[in-house]
């Protein structure tokens, strides 16, 4: 009369003990023995595969900076549209109206957010070779609490089984992040401190086992920053290539705008205290310190810790020895865009200037909403 039972406890012992040792091995083996190369540089390569979501219930804070991102690329880009089911693809499909690029839909059956950026790095495959790699954050925030942010962490793995495993794999690290607090050249990967904050005494035991930790995923040097403005990197800086490195200064975003911002601009109001200015400046220093040049361009950031009127949070295209930023700009900021554009121009990057007035004001401007799956070049 027990040996069912007694088989059925056998099976489960000896399942569970290869479960551990799966997870042990995964844990011990750096992603290179997994076939990934580094982690994608902003600045670097043609756009080739790019990822964004979109669920209607947010058409209204996302459409007007879809539409004028996509009219804006190239034919040779393919943009994949995670998003719950096929009418809401029809729909984006249909307020984008003619496009160059192709778009493709990724069906996920399941809710989401319409924020893309943070749920996953792409990884190039090794030289020559494929996949993509999704490297998704072992967590993502208050997904217990919140249905959409449950439903976030599961499409890295619905990109990769829409696009098969030739093309692309997602694997879960073991430590935390949005894929926002990271921004990265040829040379380096520099990390936010919110992930320090969120990783040391809970999946590594101090700061040089998190960085070893993140080098080893990310297959690049990582500059795990000691002070930054908060949120996601680039609402403060963005790597322009050549060894640039473009950091924000709200002393400039003051000169240029004033203590008294336009009606609806900056809703939260503008913060110009020291402390801020200190924050930003910090990170110019650091980047500094690391062999970059380092220019500086006007930014507005929020009271809230959260709203930017940033010129960073951008996507760049390098291709046939043309350089372009798609950057956000804000209605009733004209004066800031138009000194913000300069800057980039004076980088040497031609400027395609995406309205992103709708959707900033949520915490999020363009890289927010756009994911680089792959570049090439």
């Amino acid at each position: 009369m027990f040996r069912k039972p007694v088989a059925f406890g056998i099976a489960a012992g000896l399942a569970l003990a290869a479960m551990v040792l799966t997870y042990a091995s995964r844990r011990a083996a750096p992603l290179s023995a997994r076939r990934a190369g580094p982690v994608l540089a902003d600045c670097d390569g043609a756009l080739e595969q790019l990822v964004i979501h979109y669920v209607p219930e947010a058409a209204d804070i996302v459409t007007e900076a879809y539409c004028g991102f996509l009219s804006a690329l190239p034919a040779e880009v393919t943009v994949h549209v995670v998003c719950p089911d096929a009418a809401a693809f029809d729909a984006l499909r249909r307020a984008a109206g003619p496009v160059a690029c192709t778009l493709r839909a990724v069906p996920t059956g399941h809710p989401m957010t319409t924020w893309s950026r943070d749920r996953w790095l792409s990884l190039s495959p090794p030289a020559g070779g494929h996949p993509v790699t999704l490297l998704t954050p072992r967590a993502e925030k208050a997904a217990a609490i919140w249905p959409e942010r449950g439903g976030d962490r599961l499409t890295a793995g619905d990109i990769a089984r829409t696009l098969g495993p030739d093309r692309a794999v997602a694997t879960r690290s073991d430590l935390l992040f949005d894929g926002g607090d990271f921004v990265a050249d040829d040379r380096c990967v520099f990390v936010t401190p919110s992930v320090a904050e969120r990783n040391i005494q809970h999946t590594v035991a101090d700061r040089s086992e998190l960085v070893r930790a993140l080098e080893r995923e990310l297959g690049r040097k990582v500059v795990l920053l000691d002070e930054a403005p908060p949120y996601h990197a680039g609402m403060f800086m963005m790597a322009a290539g050549d060894g640039v490195m473009l950091v924000g200064d709200p002393s400039l975003g003051r000169e240029i705008l004033g203590r008294s911002l336009p009606p609806g601009v900056m809703p939260p109001g503008a913060d110009y205290t020291p402390r801020t200015q200190r924050l930003f400046d910090a990170v110019a220093r650091r980047c500094a310190a690391e062999g970059y040049r380092v220019v500086r361009i006007p930014t507005v950031s929020g009271t809230d810790g959260r709203t930017y009127l940033t010129y960073l949070n951008v996507i760049l295209d390098s291709r046939s020895g043309r350089r372009t930023v798609y950057m956000p700009v804000y209605r009733g900021a004209e004066s800031l865009n138009k000194a913000a554009q300069e800057v980039w121009q004076d980088a040497g990057w031609e400027v395609r200037p995406v309205d992103c007035t709708a959707s900033y004001v949520h915490f999020g401007s363009l890289r927010c909403l756009v994911n680089v799956l792959s570049r090439s070049g």
